[in-house]
């Protein structure tokens, strides 16, 4: 129990170490170097083909140095050198996709404010986009070298959560799922007179809130995080204050996350802190942007979708079992508006049209060619229509039955906030089956960070999702 003395890790600490940080700058260095150089490079390579010659190495020199500092203090903006934080595969993407953008449009602003240099616009642009490649080969293989190091148990941060009800139940959850953000769960602390949830049999229980300091320094604990949403505020602050001690980081859950579904500003009024929630305003121009790429996106895909897949799609479903091509029903969009979704059949002719989707791979009602269609998620390509018309995005939340939004509490109707999507973080994350209120924490993720680059960085690990038939039944 509590009393127990837990070993202090050894050989983990490099992981979490400067030293770590120090061989992350000494690759950017390096690699910043390259691009830049391999840039030029390129561009003398493409010659004629391009505009004309390119001028000298010379001028290009000149500003390698600051070339250099910028790419590394741009990274040290955008964290990509912080080891504690604890990021999910998809906080990853968004970050580097930013960081890459950011780094290309501070190469122009070099190269505007050094026009006398006379450096090409296509080495900048070529320059930016090789820098990209960089931080993500960089930070990939960074990231193999680390996930197999916590594989080994090293670098693994030494956890707990305080809390045994539903709430607590979910952090359990979440943390078992994203294994690879690299926590090690050494158990759950009941707060004082609290029940013990059924799913948390089998979890090592350390003991009672009362023994938390006792615990903290027994267990060599590093981050704790605090799941008990009944607590009042004096309650929170005497947990927090027992709890605070050097090197050890607080997380406070909140079982409230369909209210933080927009971004907040911490302001105060008098003594007390206030967080100020932000409208379900988006600006014009990031409306006008997500529909301008929906427009072009579904454009190319209809035109590349009837010339390469239709027909021989249309003759599989026509042989593989007899009914209509195309499946439609009624779905719910945004604002709750109701629009005819299409869909290539996958399932049985006599099947339920508003019967629940099937969630595993077994279910009887999907055909032979219709269990394939899913895999590939070939089965959606008619949805691009719906995209065209407005109806739909090529990114979203996944589009859900009337009967279903007809069930939703309030708070759930925030998910209608956006249009839903052809793909979204439920295609990406690989989590198809997932229960409603699970489903809806990542819809509110999307909801809060919604932009053109989260959109883009979606479909490009949409593809990989789409190779492995993660997710889809």
């Amino acid at each position: 129990m509590s009393d127990e003395v837990s070993p202090k890790p050894q050989g983990t600490e490099f992981w979490k170490s400067r030293w770590l940080t120090v061989l992350l700058m000494a690759s950017d260095l390096a690699g910043f170097s390259l691009v830049w150089w391999v840039a030029y490079k390129l561009r003398v390579w493409l010659g004629t083909w391009a505009t004309g010659p390119i001028n000298e190495f010379a001028p290009y020199a000149v500003v390698y140095p600051l070339v250099v500092v910028v790419g590394i203090a741009n990274a040290v903006v955008f964290g990509l050198y912080m080891h504690r934080r604890r990021l999910s595969s998809i906080a990853r993407w968004g970050i580097l996709i930013r960081a890459g953008y950011h780094y290309l449009l501070c190469l122009m602003v070099v190269g505007y404010f050094w026009k006398e240099l006379d450096l090409g616009r296509s080495v900048i642009v070529l320059a930016g986009l090789l820098g990209f490649l960089h931080l993500y080969a960089s930070r990939t293989l960074f990231r193999s070298l680390k996930e197999s190091a916590l594989a080994q148990g090293k670098g693994r941060v030494r956890a707990i959560v305080l809390g045994s009800g539903p709430l607590a139940v979910e952090v359990n959850r979440s943390l078992d799922e994203h294994r690879d953000i690299g926590y090690e769960v050494l158990g759950y602390v009941r707060y004082d007179g609290d029940e013990v949830a059924p799913e948390l049999e089998g979890r090592t229980c350390l003991g009672i809130s009362d023994e938390l300091p006792s615990i903290l320094h027994s267990r060599h604990v590093e981050e704790i995080f605090l799941a008990v949403p009944h607590l009042t505020p004096d309650e929170q602050l005497n947990l927090i204050n027992v709890a605070e001690f050097p090197g050890l980081r607080i997380h406070l859950v909140s079982d409230l996350f369909g209210v933080l579904t927009r971004e907040g500003n911490v302001n105060e009024i008098g003594s007390f802190p206030v967080v100020t929630l932000r409208d379900g305003y988006v600006p014009w121009h990031q409306a006008l942007a997500k529909r301008t790429f929906d427009i072009v996106a579904s454009t190319v895909g209809i035109i590349l979708w009837l010339v390469l897949f239709h027909w021989w799609i249309a003759l599989k479903i026509r042989l593989d079992s007899p009914g209509p091509i195309f499946f439609s029903q009624d779905r719910v969009g945004r604002g709750g508006s109701r629009f005819r979704i299409w869909k290539y059949r996958t399932m049985r002719a006599d099947a339920a049209a508003y019967a629940v989707a099937p969630t595993l791979e077994s279910d009887p009602r999907i055909t032979k060619f219709g269990k394939w269609l899913r895999h590939t998620s070939l089965d959606e390509l008619p949805q691009l229509w719906n995209v065209l018309l407005g109806e739909m995005s090529i990114v979203g939340p996944r589009p859900e039955m009337p009967f279903i939004v007809e069930k939703y509490e309030a708070w759930q109707r925030r998910r209608l906030d956006v249009k839903p999507g052809v793909t979204g973080l439920w295609q990406v994350i690989g989590r198809k089956n997932l229960p409603l209120h699970l489903n809806m924490e990542y819809d509110f993720y999307y909801i809060k960070n919604q932009s053109l680059l989260l959109d883009i960085e979606i479909l490009i690990r949409t593809v990989p999702a789409v190779i492995k038939g993660r997710g889809a039944f």
